[in-house]
């Protein structure tokens, strides 16, 4: 039995999901831009920030082998078909760059954590401090790179989106084989233009009691109502992509959040898993007692000697005498005493039958 509480399981033990507001390329190798993003990251109250590390272009073949990526424009509403090899050229930055970015957010008080693509950009993270790593979900199948990371000793994420639960099962194994035991799942919905009902947030519990792991949400939802319900169903994780408010169509703009809404969503989040509590009710014997709770009165006129039920007796609030609570000891049983409609009854009005 290990004696510290690992990443993940200190987040959940904070009944608080961590937030993690992916700024990614979004700012296509503007450097001035990607430190204003972190900025005002750091002004919403943003405490670990998630990145990438894509220093070089060639995880991706030539143009001319390379296919097209389609992806949703949300500034228009139509598809765009964009060379990949191209997309990720107009992507790359040297490490040099990320490290000087990736510093300034540590610098004010932000940790970081990176998805990376090959042996260099993880070995990259590690040096820097990250404090953790994801596997994307393209690399799910990417044994050498699993089993390479889980090496490096660092917490790490498997986003799960568009493999079965057998791939995820089978990476989450590669890395466990190599002695990684800090392991959060993401369940990764497809983003826009699919329907909402394809979100079916529930696999994300299905993928960490499956796994016996941590899980939690990469969210791929065009708004942050999905963030919401991810929180309630005990995601450890919420992963959101964070885009400049000006951006326009873009590789994964159409689910990203726009800069400016990041700290009203976060307090949101905050809010949502505050409200959670530990699902049991804590209530000292000695308080104050609900005022509206009723006790038993007269309900006409009363003589002694007449069968206190239904029929003569009536309930107000408060509870003045015998409280309704007692009802089953008192029923059946006389009066020995006359009562005027709607005067209390106390237990000293009550002649118990032998």
């Amino acid at each position: 039995m290990r004696e510290q509480l690992g990443y993940w399981q200190s987040i959940q033990a904070s009944g608080r999901p961590l937030f993690l507001p992916d700024i990614g390329t979004y700012f296509n190798q503007d450097m001035a831009q990607a430190e204003r993003l972190v900025d005002a990251l750091a002004e919403a109250g943003v405490t670990t920030i998630k990145g990438e590390i894509l220093q070089t272009a060639d995880i991706c073949l030539p143009a001319e082998h390379s296919g097209e990526e389609r992806y949703w424009g949300h500034r228009d509403g139509q598809v765009v078909a964009e060379n990949y090899r191209a997309l990720i050229e107009r992507k790359v930055v040297p490490l040099s760059s990320y490290e000087t970015l990736f510093r300034y957010a540590q610098r004010k008080g932000m940790d970081v954590i990176v998805s990376v693509y090959d042996f260099e950009g993880a070995d990259f993270a590690r040096e820097i401090g990250c404090k953790a790593i994801k596997i994307a979900s393209s690399n799910i199948t990417h044994q050498p790179l699993i089993e390479h990371v889980a090496t490096l000793g660092l917490p790490m994420i498997f986003d799960t989106g568009h493999s079965t639960l057998e791939e995820a099962a089978r990476a989450v194994n590669w890395a466990q084989d190599q002695g990684a035991w800090e392991i959060l799942v993401e369940h990764s919905p497809k983003g826009p233009p699919n329907p909402v009902d394809q979100q079916n947030l529930r696999f994300m519990q299905t993928l960490g009691q499956s796994l016996g792991v941590a899980y939690g949400l990469s969210d791929h939802h065009g708004g942050n109502e999905m963030l919401l319900a991810a929180t309630a169903l005990g995601a450890s994780v919420l992963e959101k992509g964070v885009c400049p408010d000006t951006m326009g169509n873009e590789q994964d703009g159409g689910h990203a959040m726009p800069i400016s809404q990041v700290g009203a969503v976060l307090r949101q989040i905050h809010m949502i898993a505050d409200a959670l509590g530990d699902g049991l009710r804590h209530l000292p014997r000695r308080r104050e007692k609900y005022v509206s709770r009723m006790g038993l009165i007269a309900g006409r006129d009363l003589q002694a000697g007449e069968v206190l039920s239904t029929d003569t007796v009536s309930f107000a609030f408060p509870a003045k005498g015998i409280k309704t609570e007692y009802w089953s000891e008192v029923v059946g049983h006389r009066l020995n005493r006359p009562l005027k409609a709607g005067e209390v009854i106390h237990w000293a009005y009550v002649q118990f039958n032998e």
